[in-house]
């Protein structure tokens, strides 16, 4: 059974803590894991739908080792420094059931990469070539 947790406002006030290959099932079928752990959402942030926070296998940034994923519209999110920053995506691999974190790059009008956020981890990944399925934005992490 899933455990929902809302506020007044109606959107998720504590999301559950995944692992990469825990991510599909919550997906597609609202599947949590007996006794998953639940973090509150911060208080600026909304999700309505469906948000994780991700504990994925490998390192992805230099301080951060979790992630708010956010399946929602960009704009439920959207702030007056949104155009600053660089957005981080979150894409999986269905083939190695991994979560993959990083920016979007446009090659040409048909081909997209995913840049790591640390510098060497590993090379920019072709979104369709390496058959990567969209997951959501990040937006918060600790």
């Amino acid at each position: 059974m899933m455990q929902v947790m809302r506020n007044l406002a109606a959107s998720r006030a504590a999301c559950p803590i995944l692992d990469d290959e825990q991510i599909e099932a919550y997906l597609h079928r609202g599947d949590v894991p007996t006794g998953a752990a639940y973090i509150e959402v911060p208080p600026t942030k909304i999700i309505r739908h469906r948000g994780f926070w991700l504990r994925p296998h490998h390192r992805m940034h230099h301080t951060a080792a979790l992630f708010l994923i956010s399946t929602d519209v960009y704009a439920m999110n959207e702030d007056e420094h949104a155009g600053r920053r660089d957005q981080i995506y979150c894409y999986r691999s269905t083939q190695a059931n991994t979560a993959y974190l990083g920016r979007v790059d446009e090659v040409d009008c048909r081909h997209k990469t995913l840049s790591p956020l640390i510098e060497g981890l590993h090379d920019p990944l072709d979104i369709q070539a390496c058959s990567l399925v969209y997951v959501g934005r990040v937006i918060s992490a600790m």
